[in-house]
């Protein structure tokens, strides 16, 4: 049974943002064009075009998953009374989804120039991460605090030197790597 015209137009969705998650990853969020996207996989601009009018519009689907899997993470701290359980429970989730978002969609991360540039997604992560901090650190965390929580903010740098460990490995070595730092 061949798909329907719903099911066509999903996978099409589906094949523009990971060609340009694979383009961006590779030549960056500038340097790709929907022009490049569209001829990546072999079809018109305006297919592409179709599903998405802008670059900004691709990268917030792209983010999209990441974002509301952190709000829902965050949610689910809230409700969490014991310190070290949350502390646990928001250091295994935030790794999770550095790990997913190491394999899928790095090297962009909060600290990207799109990321700051493009206000509303900015906004989102810096409101995002302001929760983070006050669940982790209580509503007035010292600077050494802050400055533990920045350091954890882009784990970039420690996944890309770690990425060919398999993905347990690399979330057991980022989940102590951040528990001795939120421990300063």
């Amino acid at each position: 049974m061949s798909p329907t015209r719903a099911e066509q137009a999903e996978n099409t969705r589906k094949s523009v943002l990971e060609t340009a998650r694979r383009l961006f990853t590779e030549y960056g969020f500038d340097a790709t064009s929907l022009q490049l996207i569209a001829d990546t996989m072999g079809v018109t601009k305006a297919n592409v075009y179709y599903y998405f009018r802008t670059k900004i519009e691709i990268l917030e689907a792209l983010l999209e998953g990441s974002v509301t899997a952190l709000a829902g993470m965050l949610d689910q701290a809230e409700k969490i009374k014991g310190k070290q359980a949350r502390v646990d429970f928001l250091v295994d989730g935030f790794v999770n989804q550095v790990v997913l978002a190491h394999r899928t969609i790095a090297p962009m991360n909060r600290a990207d120039p799109i990321i700051r540039r493009h206000e509303g997604i900015s906004r989102e992560l810096d409101e995002l991460s302001e929760r983070g901090l006050r669940l982790l650190f209580g509503d007035a965390p010292t600077p050494d605090q802050r400055a533990a929580y920045a350091m954890l903010s882009d784990l970039g740098p420690a996944t890309r030197s770690l990425t060919h460990l398999p993905d347990d490995e690399l979330r057991d070595v980022l989940k102590r790597l951040c528990l001795r730092v939120i421990r300063v």
